[in-house]
């Protein structure tokens, strides 16, 4: 179904989920360089039709909030007289133009097809996102394309504001057209259009994709006009439904989508054209195949007297996350156990010593946003909810011999750098711990121990060192007002980083153990990782293999889009890609630990496996148990099921079955 009318949308509630839902498992660090966003400073106000939203909503027969909220996107006038700030050129080749919006309107080039939009807000609906997105529109009220600054007489023009909401997963506005399914499309191998604006990225859709994984490539913002030119042989799906090889016949739309919460921006796109197999480029050769370069490591002496170090590799070591539950934003647990004491024992049958729970502790004080004002002086806490999940996770690790931390991890990123200097946040997690801390005071159990902040600023990743040890420092006062004996974790800024930790010093508590985190080398951890700038990245073994080397990044998923260090870190593969690399890397918080006589774990780690090579996963496993080992560092591994992971799932299910086959002997598990 075709509409040239305000609101164009084709798309299910399904498809508009798996687009927008990562859906696998974020490990702790990303990299992925986001682009500064460059707002549009025109504030022109709306016409009479654009005062709503007028971007596309699923049709729901349910009630819905007939609010009328004020709109953040501001579509600026069109200018009268358009300065020309670049030529771009006619498309003559021997591909397809699908359309190059000349003609002022919503309808492609190919007839009767039209542009359509689409968001994440599916009318105000409890756990809708808020994100609008905007076209011009003629006298009618039905979109249409905008005069152009690049040569041509039109360009199609979408103004957006990206805003979370209620949705679970990242917020997002997409847009795309529905092409003739009567052209075959077998004989192109690639696209190519102009745009400028803002982040986002093109999805090419098939006819074969049954679950909205399509595959797609991403772009990053410019704020000239810049081409972009994509090979179909460079795209990669989502990575959270089913892996299907692309097919070019089976082409169905093209689509565009942008991301990220709290954006505001716009872009531009003309002279979309898929090219013809002969016009797409060819790898070149573009790398050497080395030798593998092993770093030299000397080890001095790892003794540590201090009897917290025998406490962590007693109870800390051959541990293992539970991931993508309670850390997540606006999960909270209500009574329904996504895992049970069923994975527990599980674990503990299959030599798992450790659990670390990761959980957003902060979302269980129900006031936390008025005691952070100022307008209510103590905190209040859904406590049924809370200690309901908690307590259940200390019966069931004390039942089955295993450890239990409480790792506040907050995916939200409340705890940002804004709210860093604020001291009446920072007074609230003191006493979000202050009240768990009292709850497990009078336990007999040595073995549960607090997590105080899981990679303080996560996604940004710029709250100063100094500026969260201060906070730490009250976490830990508030905590031992309250609970002397249990241990207490910590880890620096930045990602719990190794070479901030190694130039810090402890802190004033004789009763904490120090974590680091490590994914190195991060181009094989994290190839494939549809959240991280090594999504594309593909087929790197550990250790590296010079007779499976390749002169050609692209053999690697190297594309026109890959960013710089990571193009770099494939090249450098043959330097990184071996245990001694690794080692050298987690050398120096352990030396720093023996210097000041306190033990160091690393309690995340892991391999993105769904698409590695198993035995390359094994490889990699059986390094980090070695250097373990040698370093006397205990290891708590991310992941449980999921990408991720230790244990074998079921389709669509997070439960565990059993342990990856290998994985025992790699991370020396004992039953």
């Amino acid at each position: 179904m075709y509409f040239k009318t305000k609101t164009s949308l084709t798309l299910s509630a399904a498809a508009l989920f798996f687009m927008s839902a990562c859906g696998g498992d974020s490990s702790s660090k990303s990299t992925e360089v986001s682009d500064d966003v460059i707002t549009d400073t025109t504030t022109v106000p709306l016409p009479d039709t654009l005062q709503t939203d007028t971007s596309s909503t699923l049709p729901d027969t349910t009630a819905t909030d007939t609010t009328v909220k004020e709109s953040k996107v501001m579509i600026p006038e069109e200018a009268t007289d358009i300065t020309v700030a670049i030529n771009i050129p006619e498309e003559t080749g021997k591909g397809l133009l699908i359309d190059d919006f000349e003609d002022g309107d919503n309808q492609s080039l190919q007839g009767k097809f039209y542009w359509y939009t689409y968001n994440d807000n599916k009318g105000g609906k409890d756990g809708d996102g808020a994100s609008e997105i905007k076209t011009p529109v003629n006298e009618e009220g039905n979109p249409k394309a905008r005069k152009s600054d690049n040569g041509t007489t039109y360009a199609w023009a979408v103004y957006y504001a990206l805003d979370q909401g209620e949705y679970k997963y990242d917020p997002y506005v997409g847009w795309g057209v529905t092409l003739d399914t009567k052209v075959d499309y077998g004989q192109f191998g690639g696209i190519t259009y102009w745009y400028k604006g803002g982040a986002h990225e093109i999805h090419v859709e098939t006819s074969d994709v049954k679950d909205y994984d399509v595959h797609l490539a991403t772009q990053t913002a410019s704020r000239v006009w810049k081409k972009a030119t994509v090979r179909f042989k460079d795209l990669t799906q989502g990575g959270w439904g089913e892996e299907v090889e692309f097919e070019a016949e089976n082409i169905t739309k093209i689509s565009f989508q942008a991301k990220g919460d709290g954006k505001i921006d716009s872009l531009l796109i003309d002279n979309i054209y898929l090219q013809d197999t002969s016009e797409v480029e060819k790898d070149k050769a573009d790398m050497k195949i080395n030798d593998p370069e092993i770093p030299e490591v000397k080890i001095g002496d790892i003794t540590i007297s201090n009897p917290l170090q025998e406490k962590a590799m007693k109870y800390l070591n051959k541990g293992i996350n539970i991931t993508n539950w309670l850390e997540e934003k606006g999960t909270l647990f209500k009574g329904t156990f996504k895992f049970d004491e069923d994975d527990v024992k599980l674990m503990a049958d299959n030599g798992i010593k450790s659990l670390r729970l990761p959980i957003d502790l902060d979302q269980y004080a129900t006031n936390r946003d008025e005691f952070v004002a100022g307008t209510e002086k103590e905190l209040k806490f859904d406590d049924e909810n809370l200690f309901g999940v908690l307590d259940a996770f200390e019966e069931w690790t004390g039942k089955h011999g295993m450890s239990f931390v409480i790792d506040y991890h907050e995916y939200d990123n409340s705890y940002n750098s804004t709210s860093a200097i604020d001291p009446n946040y920072t007074k609230m997690m003191a006493n979000v711990w202050k009240h768990v801390a009292a709850h497990y005071a009078t336990n007999e159990r040595e073995d549960i121990f607090f997590e105080l902040l899981n990679e303080p600023d996560m996604s940004n990743g710029e709250v100063e060192s100094a500026t969260w040890r201060i906070a730490a420092q009250e976490d830990i006062d508030s905590i031992r007002k309250v609970d002397t004996k249990h241990t207490i974790i910590f880890g620096d800024a930045k990602w719990y980083d190794i070479t901030l930790l190694s130039e810090g010093a402890k802190l004033n508590d004789d009763n904490i153990i120090y974590a680091v985190h490590t994914y190195d080398p991060f181009v094989f951890t994290h190839q494939n990782a549809n959240w991280a700038a090594t999504k594309t990245i593909k087929n790197l073994m550990f250790p590296y293999d010079k007779e499976k080397w390749s002169e050609y990044t692209a053999d690697f998923g190297v594309t026109k889009a890959t960013e710089s260090w990571v193009r770099e870190s494939v090249k450098d593969y043959y330097k990184t890609g071996n245990k001694e690399y690794i080692l050298k890397t987690v050398l120096p918080a352990k030396e720093w630990a023996v210097k000041n006589n306190v033990p160091v774990i690393i309690n995340e780690f892991g391999a993105y496996n769904l698409k590695t090579d198993k035995q390359s996963v094994l490889n990699y496993m059986t390094a980090m148990k070695e250097i373990s080992d040698t370093l006397q560092i205990p290891l708590t591994h991310w992941g449980y099921t999921g990408g991720f992971a230790l244990f074998e799932s079921e389709k669509n299910s997070v439960k565990g079955t059993k342990l990856i086959e290998g994985m025992d002997e790699a991370f020396g598990l004992k039953k």
